[in-house]
């Protein structure tokens, strides 16, 4: 039990935090970068700022995906052969949605936001040319949509979860329910058949005097 809320906690967290580092993207890092009095400086914001959200939003990408396995497998040793039944179909939209989610946030970490940063250092050895300004902005601009898809996506992950979680919880309620209502049914027959019975004994008594005599 404290190994399980200890995953929760982690899962939760690690999910808090990575959406926090995308409205600090998007409310925060971008806009103090336009703020910057030359392009020079506005730059090196940027490739400071993208340093830390690079690294920081994969390994928090990573935690969740651990925590949310390790948490899975807790609960199919527990459900074992309902695990499907009850969360199969909620389980698959949610890993559709995770996947997507990973693959956005590698398009924005590894295609645009770590391309900034190398290109300069590219520039500054000799060996090209940095981006332009128009260059610089279309990424962002496409940074900042992105970011905003990952949010929606995050959204759409945690409700799908909430939604695993109900039908976990739920689900043992109703066979129990079922199960209680059966076991009562079965009793009821039991007791509304012991007046029939004694009835007909009682039925049967008379003819069986009459014949002995």
């Amino acid at each position: 039990m404290i190994g399980g809320e200890f995953l929760l906690w982690l899962h939760l967290c690690a999910m808090a935090a990575y959406v926090g580092a995308q409205f600090a993207v998007i409310y925060m890092l971008i806009p103090a970068a336009e703020t910057t009095p030359n392009e020079a400086a506005r730059r090196a914001s940027l490739i400071a700022g993208f340093k830390f959200y690079n690294p920081f939003t994969i390994a928090v990408l990573g935690i969740i995906v651990l925590s949310g396995a390790m948490r899975l497998t807790d609960w199919k040793a527990s459900m074992k052969f309902d695990y499907f039944a009850r969360i199969g179909s909620a389980l698959e939209l949610k890993l559709g949605l995770a996947f997507v989610l990973i693959f956005i946030q590698t398009y924005i970490t590894f295609g645009l936001a770590f391309r900034i940063g190398r290109q300069e250092e590219v520039a500054a050895h000799g060996d090209g040319e940095p981006f332009t300004v128009e260059q610089i902005d279309s990424m962002l601009r496409r940074i900042r949509a992105m970011a905003w898809f990952t949010i929606v996506l995050a959204a759409a992950v945690i409700w799908v979860s909430l939604t695993m979680v109900s039908r976990a919880a739920a689900e043992p309620r109703t066979a129990s329910g079922i199960s209680a209502r059966a076991a009562s049914g079965r009793a009821g027959d039991r007791v509304d058949a012991r007046p029939i019975a004694l009835a007909m004994l009682g039925r049967a008594g008379p003819r069986k005097t009459k014949t002995m005599t």
